[in-house]
């Protein structure tokens, strides 16, 4: 993709969803989540934070899903099957061996000192990180990709993508060849639908609820809650591109869609403190759908319209937006146990280590980009 040719808007949006990512990171030390941290704030936490981590776990990696897929085919196409996969292996493959091997274990190292008890880091490593299965230390103490599942799993989608357009190339060439396709608002309404019935089903038929996590067929690390939401749009981010509907979804009128989709997440805050939550979230897998849809539509619009440009400081940004998923946990995980001792409320602490975090992070993954080589493998 050339300069000329490039959209901007994606770039940009791309840094937006980099610091929402951030900053739903920085609060789970603080905040009412599910899941488990590196570090915990002793004292109150602030329970309506949930509702940030449930708005932001509705769209925010599925909109990064889509962006991505709609990436891969003028990739593809520009360096053909061998090469777009090669730099894919590499691309992916070191941050996921970098991560577990030498990133998580010292993270975890800290929060197992903290918590549990002090060791020394060669035991640590090879006793407790990599245990045996029927080991005796708790999940998150053992060997995982934490947020590098998002990289695990592109990696993965390059390797089916590649064997995709092969597959079709033979089988069928009419589907390989790209087309033109207008995405229609009854379209877009029944995949709203389909997205609330199918998450609905597995989290209660199959028993996946939000939070919990598995190792499909034992290497995938994944949340099977929300999976339905992250593979259709990297689908569809995938068809985007190659059927020629971005701009369908993408136009000016689009950005409305942020009514109905901020709409049914208000909607649900006035029944939780009016009906309670067993009201309130009674069809959560479908407010869920309708909130993804609507914001990842209306953000496409909206960027598109009005932040369809780039400059200086957009342009170091966007540029280091992978960099910053992948080391921005470190930067996160400092502050937070920097700002340990200091006497204040969660909130309090929340605003303080998210302002420094995004800078932070930006920071580190500059710097880190100026050693020579690593800018061309990350």
């Amino acid at each position: 993709m050339t300069n000329q040719d490039r959209l901007y808007f994606l770039d940009n949006l791309k840094v937006f969803l980099i610091i929402l990512v951030i900053l739903h990171h920085v609060g789970q030390a603080y905040g009412s989540t599910g899941g488990t941290w590196f570090y915990s704030y002793p004292g109150e936490r602030v329970q309506i934070m949930g509702l940030f981590f449930w708005f932001n776990a509705s769209f925010f990696m599925g909109l990064f899903f889509f962006i991505s897929g709609y990436l891969f085919p003028p990739s593809f196409d520009h360096h053909g099957a061998r090469k777009f996969l090669i730099n894919k292996l590499v691309r992916f493959g070191i941050p996921l061996l970098f991560g577990p091997l030498i990133m998580l274990p010292l993270l975890v190292y800290i929060q197992y000192n903290h918590y549990v008890s002090s060791i020394d880091f060669k035991e640590f490593y090879s006793n407790i990180w990599f245990q045996s299965p029927g080991g005796t230390a708790a999940p998150q103490y053992k060997i995982n990709l934490a947020h590098l599942w998002f990289i695990e799993h592109l990696l993965i989608y390059s390797i089916l993508y590649v064997s995709t357009r092969w597959l079709l190339t033979r089988v069928s060439p009419s589907l390989a060849n790209p087309g033109k396709r207008v995405i229609r608002i009854d379209t877009t309404i029944a995949y709203v639908l389909l997205l609330g019935l199918t998450t609905n089903i597995i989290r209660t038929a199959g028993g996946f609820p939000m939070d919990k996590w598995i190792g499909f067929l034992g290497f995938m690390q994944m949340e099977p809650a929300h999976m339905p939401q992250y593979l259709s749009l990297f689908i569809i981010g995938v068809l985007a591109c190659r059927w020629s509907f971005l701009d369908s979804i993408t136009r000016p009128g689009y950005i409305y869609w942020l009514i109905p989709g901020v709409g049914i997440y208000l909607m649900v805050i006035i029944l939780l403190f009016t009906v309670g939550p067993k009201k309130a979230f009674g069809y959560a897998e479908f407010s869920e759908a309708l909130i993804c849809v609507g914001v990842c539509i209306g953000l496409l619009a909206l960027f598109r319209k009005y932040f369809n440009s780039t400059g200086k400081i957009m342009k170091i940004l966007s540029d280091n937006v992978y960099e910053m998923y992948i080391f921005h946990i470190p930067v996160v995980v400092a502050l937070q146990y920097a700002f340990a001792p200091v006497i204040v409320d969660a909130l309090s602490l929340f605003v303080i280590v998210s302002l420094l975090s995004v800078p932070g992070t930006f920071l580190v993954s500059y710097l880190l980009r100026l050693i020579p080589g690593l800018k061309r493998i990350i």
